[in-house]
């Protein structure tokens, strides 16, 4: 796990004004977790853009504390690590990706650039696992981080796994990433090797199936979500919702004259509902409310039992990638995370995570398969 360089002192450090700017507008700190450091200090706005955001807090001290809460936020990545999934379509199931993709491997991702200040600690490299899984895996040094007052190298590392699914006629792309350069190295390492299997007549199509914002509408993206609470096996099943974020749609016309709703007319754009108030829960409950708002993000429970290893974990959903400054999300790429996991013995930690993410991506292929049936989605994609 990377740490922040020892040079700096984070305990007696107390930093404002345009050195505090640096690191929060950089890459490196979310959105979410300028909001909550906000927050901490009991400041509370509407937005989180950093635009609002950023000028708050850098008006502020923080405390050596804060600060040092915020840089582990930064830095310690296993919280924030997400997962995504996308499928390619076979020409045939008798068609050797494997071996195309293996021998030719070197010259697929010929020419992929990192940004600037940016280097691959471990080069992308291929490996057929045990089961016959593809899995690329390498990790990105992001250098001189905030070279003005802290000395930084940060590693982040990225993996894909590729397998084959849908009754053989199908590759399944299983991305993870750890930050914004992984994530870009992520979708171009998948652009090239679709671009490659094309040209060798193994794929149908260049580009992989993702599940994004705009499959939906309003009503199915909701109803999608809440598939995922249905989750009920011996190894894991579905506890409870805990947080979810809806963003009222403009363009859905007037609110339903009803008290429990119509506050939100004129004075809500966006809504963050914490487990505790359970009040609100009718928002995800009334399907006759759905056309009115976009469900974002959710947070969920689950009971897991993978042999002598039992507890709950935390698990968000949401739709990421959202470069817009407004509320648009058209584009962005339906990605889930674990927030939290039970203290476990180190040696079954890994493992216990592959078969939560395992079962997770599960869940969402048959949950996005009951809302959108193939048969629909074939007929709206000619």
């Amino acid at each position: 796990m990377d740490k922040p360089a020892k040079q700096f002192d984070y305990e007696r450090a107390m930093l404002w004004g345009d050195r505090l700017r640096v690191l929060l507008n950089s890459d490196h700190i979310s959105n979410g977790e300028i909001t909550e450091t906000l927050k901490e200090k009991g400041i509370f706005i509407g937005s989180s853009e950093k635009s609002d955001t950023v000028p708050l807090l850098s008006a502020c001290l923080l405390t050596p504390n804060e600060f040092t809460n915020l840089v582990e936020k930064s830095f310690v990545r296993e919280s924030g690590k997400k997962y995504s999934s996308s499928k390619f379509k076979l020409t045939s199931s008798n068609a050797d990706w494997k071996t195309e993709i293996q021998n030719n491997f070197d010259s697929v991702i010929e020419g992929i650039k990192l940004g600037d200040d940016r280097v691959f600690a471990s080069e992308p490299a291929l490996s057929i696992d045990p089961d016959g899984n593809v899995r690329i895996i390498y990790s990105v040094r992001v250098l001189d981080f905030s070279k003005d007052w802290i000395n930084q190298e940060i590693t982040y590392p990225g993996e894909i796994l590729l397998k084959q699914s849908g009754n053989g006629l199908e590759i399944e792309v299983n991305k993870s990433r750890t930050s914004q350069d992984t994530n870009k190295l992520n979708d171009a390492i998948t652009g090239a090797i679709g671009k490659f299997c094309k040209s060798k007549g193994i794929t149908t199509d260049e580009k992989p199936e993702s599940i994004l914002f705009d499959d939906f509408t309003n009503n199915e993206r909701i109803r999608f979500f809440l598939q995922l609470t249905s989750i009920n096996t011996p190894e894991l099943s579905f506890k409870e919702i805990g947080d979810f974020e809806i963003i009222r749609d403009q363009e859905a016309g007037a609110l339903p004259k009803e008290e429990r709703i119509e506050w939100m007319e004129g004075h809500v754009n966006k809504i963050q509902i914490k487990g505790s108030d359970l009040g609100k829960v009718f928002l995800l409950k009334e399907e006759s409310y759905y056309q009115y708002y976009y469900l974002i993000k959710m947070t969920a429970t689950y009971a897991f039992k993978f042999g002598a290893n039992a507890g709950d974990c935390g698990i968000e959903f949401a739709f990421s990638g959202k470069t817009s400054r407004d509320d648009s999300y058209s584009g962005t790429v339906f990605d889930f995370s674990i927030e939290r996991l039970p203290r476990l013995e180190e040696g079954s930690k890994n493992r216990v995570r592959k078969d939560i993410i395992q079962r997770i991506q599960a869940a969402i292929d048959v949950a996005f398969k009951h809302v959108k049936p193939p048969a629909v989605a074939d007929l709206e994609g000619e």
